[in-house]
């Protein structure tokens, strides 16, 4: 028994050891202690989110309004999966409103770190791709996070999802996110399998009725080889050129060669092999040289990338794995910018707070407010009705012209709304004029 619990606790070691291996971010960089500090705060610690949902959609259902303070507290008081429809409801409607430039950063983060918390990474990112409808952007950290778990998940492919999602941003001044999104590219580049081609389906012959459709115009094609990629393998090839590109060390060089390759920019694939070849501190490696060599079989380019190959091959090699060299570029990023980053995760906690705070009283005094006029209205009435009763009789001869006037005004209408589609109508006769 001795020997079998041993055995047991060894293994158990040895599977820990390489879980906390894997993951790249520390649970000091996620600041968990500082974020649930602000989510335990007074005002989301009274949420009961069953009749705060209740309220915002009747609210919306009635007047068409939702305010993003209310749907900031609902996204950060959210402890449990079950809200999570709910919350991408909210984000929806207030997309779709006027309040949309006021929604707060916290929010964005919120449904970030709940999304991942729970497990919910394809749906997150469906959010995320569809700007237009919930309006959720990743910040550095949200981004650092999210990219962690779905690497360490080995997701590679949602993960290089996110990572074209903060290039097309072009937003590139966060290391440990520029180098874990050159990760998940690499890694969904290299352990992409093609496809099988689909069977072709048996055409039925149906008789098919053309319909005609008048349009005002057609829309001229236009691509901007930008916001309208779709191709993921295209993505990805972008995103490893654009991000590596910023940077001069050797692995970024070989990381954008294969970044333009899979981008299918060959004029600009060629130039920068040519440059790398007369770059002394360049060093080739030999995983990038076997990829060119694949792509040369599928694609219509092939001289470009012959010729790519021989100016690889007159550089020196360089020592070592390309995925274990990107994982040391990862982990000296994390070690460059790991402090700084916990001390601004936790000062914007503080001040997303305070923001929610001074945004709540703000709103509380809009509303009492409004209910304030909305009183003196309905008092100046009542008081309108109490003085006419009071001075009746004074004012009883202008008050029978009003009644005369309406029921004037109230006869000639009716003699303008005769229905000339009534059976018993008969139109008046209509005689020439006396000579």
């Amino acid at each position: 028994m001795l020997i079998r619990g041993n055995k047991y606790l060894l293994n158990r070691y040895i599977f820990v050891k390489k879980v906390q291996k894997r993951s790249f971010l520390t649970n000091e960089y996620k600041c968990e202690p500082a974020w649930n500090v602000q989510k335990s705060s007074p005002i989301l610690n009274n949420v009961n989110l069953n009749d705060f949902y209740t309220t915002l959609n009747q609210n919306y259902a009635s007047k068409g309004v939702i305010s993003a303070i209310d749907v900031d507290i609902f996204a950060n008081a959210i402890k449990e999966p079950t809200y999570l429809d709910e919350l991408k409801e909210l984000l929806h409607k207030l997309r779709m409103s006027a309040e949309t430039g006021n929604t707060l950063q916290s929010t964005h983060h919120a449904t970030v770190r709940s999304y991942v918390d729970f497990g919910n990474e394809q749906e997150l990112i469906d959010i995320l791709k569809d700007p237009l409808n919930y309006g959720i952007f990743l910040d550095d950290f949200a981004a650092n996070i999210l990219l962690d778990k779905l690497i360490t998940s080995n997701k590679y492919e949602l993960a290089a999802q996110v990572a074209a999602l903060i290039m097309l941003q072009e937003d590139f001044t966060n290391e440990i996110t520029c180098t874990l999104s050159q990760y998940a590219c690499y890694k969904y580049i290299v352990n992409y399998k093609d496809l099988p081609p689909e069977p072709p389906k048996a055409e039925e012959k149906k008789k098919i009725e053309e319909k005609k459709i008048r349009v005002k115009f057609l829309r001229n094609y236009y691509h901007d080889d930008h916001f309208d990629i779709k191709d993921l393998m295209l993505l990805s090839g972008k995103t490893l050129a654009w991000i590596s590109r910023n940077n001069k060390d050797n692995i970024s060089n070989n990381l954008q060669i294969i970044g333009w390759m899979y981008y299918k920019k060959y004029d600009s694939l060629l130039t920068l092999c040519e440059n790398f070849k007369n770059l002394k501190s360049f060093k080739i490696y030999s995983e990038v040289i076997e990829l060119l060599q694949k792509e040369i079989s599928k694609s219509e380019e092939k001289d470009s990338l012959e010729k790519c190959i021989s100016f690889l091959n007159k550089c020196p090699k360089a020592d070592g794995i390309l995925e274990e060299s990107i994982k040391n570029l990862i982990e000296d990023a994390i070690n460059k910018t790991h402090k700084n980053d916990i001390s601004s995760q936790q000062k914007l906690f503080e001040n997303w707070l305070s923001t929610r705070e001074e945004k709540l009283n703000e709103q509380i005094q809009r509303l009492s407010r409004a209910q304030r006029i909305v009183e003196v209205e309905k008092k100046q009435k009542e008081l309108e009705v109490q003085e006419q009763k009071l001075w009746f009789f004074e004012n009883e001869e202008k008050i029978d012209l009003e009644i005369e006037n309406k029921e004037k005004l109230h006869t000639s209408t009716e003699k303008n709304d005769i229905d000339v589609n009534d059976e018993n109508y008969i139109p008046p006769e209509i005689l020439p004029k006396r000579k």
